[in-house]
C-alpha cells in the first residue's frame, strides 16, 4: 500500500508501506522517522515525514478499509 506523506518543507512524497519495517514519532523534533527495507549503501533507508505516527496509522487503517480483501 502506498501512502502520500510530506517532507519537512511540506512537499509530498509517496511511501510503499509494505517496505516499512518501523516508524516512530519524535515529539521534540515534530517528525516521524520511517525505516524501510530498501537498501541504500547497504543500510536501511530512513525517511522523515511531517505526519505523526498516529496519523500514519489512521491513514493505513483507512486504506485497509478501502481495499478489497484477497481470498
Amino acid at each position: 500500500m502506498w501512502l502520500q506523506l510530506h517532507d519537512g518543507d511540506g512537499f509530498p512524497f509517496f511511501v510503499n508501506m509494505h517496505n516499512v519495517v518501523d516508524f516512530r514519532w519524535f515529539e521534540r523534533e515534530k517528525y516521524t522517522c520511517l525505516i524501510t527495507t530498501a537498501p541504500v549503501a547497504e543500510k536501511l533507508h530512513r525517511l522523515y515525514a511531517r505526519e505523526s505516527a498516529t496519523e500514519i496509522m489512521q491513514m493505513i487503517a483507512g486504506e485497509q478499509k478501502r481495499q478489497p480483501r484477497n481470498g
